[in-house]
């Protein structure tokens, strides 16, 4: 075991890491608001129409599923820190535009289709840009300190920033968030410059990807990341494992809202509590997830928290009552940023920088691909069991599901993990 692992680093992060933190921070303020703004636009355009609101956020979505490996590719050929400057100063531009579209009666449900799908396809190239730059931010035993602060400072930002603003600000109007928006990339983009003034200079090793090739061998690219992922014997442990945690907790994640005001009786107010719960904890886990990977044996903390959340959750399948709820809510949100933030600094400390784009792309691409597969599969379940049971005993089904596979993945594959996790994690 190297020092690295068996003590807590306890050194600066820099002053190129706070000034990255920051343009993080109030990017993600901006989509907070965005999460807000964008679903009440199309609810005023479609009002009582699901379908069509629904549109709107699936766009948003789809890029994630579409274009997450192209955009590892691009990634991998050009100068990050420009990549994202060049990614937010886009969103920002769109933003006025909507603004503008917003203000004078012009909206409409497919132009709001097209923004978001501009608006996903953008914020691909930046997160997929984000988890790519650290690297060169930290030193390599550093990142889960660094990562937990950029998680933790996105749910703060997004949960208890960019969310109830949104709401406020909607109050003054419709476009009014969007001039938000505007001001709060306009930061995002004088910090990224910033960063990109005073970060050390990449080393040419890790500009393999030249970006001179345009659409040239770009399916090459593209499998030769897949490839990477493929071939690791760790991340390939880990993609099989999201194959099947993610499908599973997506079930749930699907069916939440149900499960609050069918089992539990709670309303609106009750449902955006547990959610600050679950958030409150998550920023909790992000603050101690470097202590905890000093503390575990080496290469135990993901199964840890793979453990822990699947007997959480089998507690509220158990007994589906507010309090228990709750509490599992807040341990489990710091158990599921926790395994996100171990995972994610494993995998830049052991893919090389050159290709770290593509992986982190194909990685993501399996996450939120299996996600969308189990929020499809939610609503089947409950609707297959309601017939046999009460509504409110069949939303307990899901979270059941997340602790069974979850648990299953711990016992026939958790040692293996440990063991490939303390073999490449050096």
């Amino acid at each position: 075991m190297t020092d690295s692992t068996s003590k807590v680093s306890t050194a600066p992060l820099g002053g190129s890491f706070w000034a990255f933190w920051s343009a993080s921070l109030a990017s993600n303020i901006s989509d907070g608001v965005a999460m807000i703004a964008l679903p009440w636009l199309a609810s005023s355009l479609a009002p009582g129409n699901a379908a069509l609101v629904a549109l709107v956020a699936t766009f948003g979505r789809l890029p994630w599923l579409l274009l997450a490996l192209p955009a590892g590719v691009l990634v991998d050929r050009v100068p990050r820190l420009t990549l994202m400057v060049t990614a937010n100063s886009l969103r920002m531009l769109l933003w006025i535009l909507l603004a503008v579209v917003a203000f004078f009666g012009w909206a409409s449900i497919p132009l709001l289709a097209v923004f978001a799908l501009a608006f996903g396809a953008l914020e691909v190239c930046y997160d997929t840009a984000t988890e790519a730059t650290v690297t060169s931010l930290v030193p390599k035993e550093r990142l889960e300190r660094a990562n937990g602060h950029l998680r933790s400072g996105a749910l703060v930002a997004q949960e208890f920033g960019g969310r109830p603003l949104g709401g406020f600000v909607l109050t003054l109007g419709l476009f009014v968030p969007f001039l938000f928006n505007i001001a709060a990339l306009l930061v995002s983009v004088a910090a990224l410059l910033r960063v990109r003034a005073t970060a050390p200079p990449v080393p040419a090793s890790s500009t393999a990807v030249p970006a001179s090739r345009g659409l040239r061998r770009v399916g090459s690219d593209l499998t030769e990341g897949v490839r990477a992922l493929w071939n690791q014997p760790l991340l390939r442990a880990v993609a099989v494992v999201a194959v099947f945690v993610n499908t599973a907790f997506a079930t749930m994640l699907s069916t939440q809202v149900l499960f609050v005001r069918d089992t539990l009786g709670l309303g609106s107010v009750g449902f955006g509590l547990l959610m600050a719960f679950a958030a409150v904890g998550g920023i909790a886990g992000g603050q101690i997830v470097s202590w905890l990977r000093s503390v575990l044996p080496h290469g135990s903390l993901p199964v840890v928290c793979l453990a822990g959340s699947g007997l959480l959750y089998l507690a509220v399948a158990l007994f589906p009552v507010t309090m228990v709820v709750a509490g599992v809510y807040f341990l489990a949100g710091g158990l599921v940023l926790g395994y996100g933030v171990a995972m994610t600094s494993i995998r830049q400390r052991i893919v090389p920088d050159h290709l770290l784009g593509r992986v982190n792309a194909a990685m993501r691409t399996v996450t939120w691909g299996m996600s969308a597969v189990g929020m499809a599969l939610g609503g089947v379940m409950v609707s297959f069991l309601s017939p046999h049971t009460s509504q409110a005993d069949a939303l307990r089904a899901p979270y059941a599901l997340v602790s069974v596979v979850t648990l299953a993945v711990v016992v026939f594959f958790g040692r293996k993990l440990t063991h490939l996790v303390r073999e490449n994690d050096v």
